[in-house]
């Protein structure tokens, strides 16, 4: 009987024995389980951060050099034309351009036009547009806008100033043409030219697709004269093919200007 009861003693003792073996296994995989988890958290945790770390905050577009009439006077006059220009950078790539003319107070001329080819899908170009102002636009003051949205969605815009003012003694154009001969390498334009102060110069300006050439006449048919037929043709040989816009610009002896627009294609 002592022998029976040592031997249930020694098997009770070896049960506990085992069961707090287990319950110390049981104790270290939760341990250890945990600590796995702790570890790939901080990890997670860390890579989501190094992702944020990685992810660039591009600039929004940039507008300088912003110029808008002759000399950047900031003044037009209807029936004539207004240029606006100003260079651009879009580390994003240029989405579009957006030039807006709206007046300070009250009603008058509007103009609200999108421009995306040639700006599109670019880091910088050149903006310089001649707009046509109606002659019956309501003289007054006017706000131009220039806005550059890129294709993250992130937009620039900035403001100028703009007169609309009667002025009679400007020069005056009427029946501008420009044409393109079959061979694609003489331009001629043509216009009927009046200058109540004289006539100093007339400049044609040709330009697109990256080129441009500028001819400027001064000869002594022209200066000095009051009215006069201009006709010259132009070498545009070295012109890519495309589109390009023509500006003819007329001065007088009072330094007063001018400016007007047409286009052609080379195929």
């Amino acid at each position: 009987m002592i022998n029976n009861s040592i031997q249930q003693n020694q098997e009770t003792i070896n049960k506990t024995v085992k069961n707090n073996q287990n319950k110390m296994k049981t104790t270290i995989n939760m341990k250890h389980n945990k600590l796995i988890a702790g570890f790939l958290l901080i990890a997670a945790t860390f890579g989501a951060c190094k992702k944020d770390d990685d992810v660039v905050d591009i600039a929004a577009p940039t507008i300088t050099a912003m110029e808008v009439g002759p000399n950047n006077s900031k003044v037009a006059h209807p029936g004539n034309d207004v240029h606006v220009e100003a260079q651009i950078v879009a580390t994003a790539n240029m989405e579009s351009v957006t030039l807006e003319i709206n007046p300070k107070s009250g009603t008058g001329w509007k103009l609200n036009t999108v421009y995306t080819e040639g700006f599109a899908g670019l880091k910088n170009a050149e903006f310089h547009k001649h707009v046509d102002v109606p002659a019956d636009a309501a003289l007054g003051s006017y706000t131009v806008k220039l806005k550059v949205r890129d294709t993250n969605g992130k937009e620039t815009t900035v403001e100028s100033d703009l007169e609309l003012s009667n002025d009679p003694s400007l020069p005056k154009v009427t029946g501008f043409e420009v044409g393109l001969n079959a061979a694609g390498n003489d331009l001629h334009a043509e216009a009927s030219v009046t200058a109540i102060n004289k006539l100093a110069k007339i400049v044609v300006e040709i330009h697109g697709n990256g080129w441009e050439k500028e001819f400027t006449y001064e000869d002594a048919n022209i200066v000095g004269k009051t009215t006069y037929n201009f006709h010259k043709h132009m070498d545009v040989t070295a012109a890519p093919k495309g589109h390009y816009h023509v500006h003819l610009k007329v001065v007088d002896q009072a330094g007063k200007e001018a400016e007007f627009e047409g286009h052609f294609d080379k195929p």
